[in-house]
């Protein structure tokens, strides 16, 4: 489909244009290559919970393994760039009519650095831009299969489990 057809499609929404919908997904690479998204961002970059005992058993979706990430000045200087350049990307995005945009973050297995990110991020952008619809995904999280099967996604909320992490 192209670009201009994608356009009409969201315009003809209700006779106006609706919402940006922003899709965040975590996956392993260890699992499979990245998901189809418009940004792919790799955060093996950062210190993984998963070798701390009383992590490993937990997720992204915790607040212990969101502190445990964003106690890293890296993981902070990360999503502090990330939001400055989706502050600029996604109302202009909003503005040419298009429908949707999908991020994607990735780490070896899926479950603590990329959730985190997911989480957090989303977070953050719900609370810049509640106009947006944001949904979550977590492909090795939530079970989703590699074999063409959708990925089950849930809508954000404005808060990440763990301490304040603007």
């Amino acid at each position: 489909m192209s670009s201009s057809s994608k356009n009409s499609s969201s315009k003809e929404r209700n006779g106006k244009t609706g919402p940006l919908q922003v899709t965040m997904t975590s996956f392993g690479y260890k699992e499979g290559a990245p998901p189809a998204a418009n940004m792919v961002f790799d955060v093996r970059f950062l210190k993984n919970p998963y070798w701390v005992e009383e992590l490993r058993p937990l997720s992204g979706r915790d607040a212990a393994v969101q502190q445990y990430v964003f106690e890293q000045p890296l993981a902070e200087e990360f999503l502090k760039s990330l939001l400055h350049m989706l502050d600029a990307l996604l109302p202009k995005l909003q503005e040419l009519s298009i429908p949707d945009f999908s991020i994607a973050f990735g780490c070896t297995g899926g479950r603590h650095r990329s959730a985190t990110m997911v989480e957090v991020t989303a977070s953050r952008l719900i609370e810049r831009y509640p106009e947006f619809k944001i949904a979550i995904c977590h492909r090795e999280l939530d079970g989703n299969s590699l074999e063409g099967q959708p990925v089950h996604c849930r809508p954000g909320t404005a808060q990440a489990q763990g301490r304040d992490l603007a």
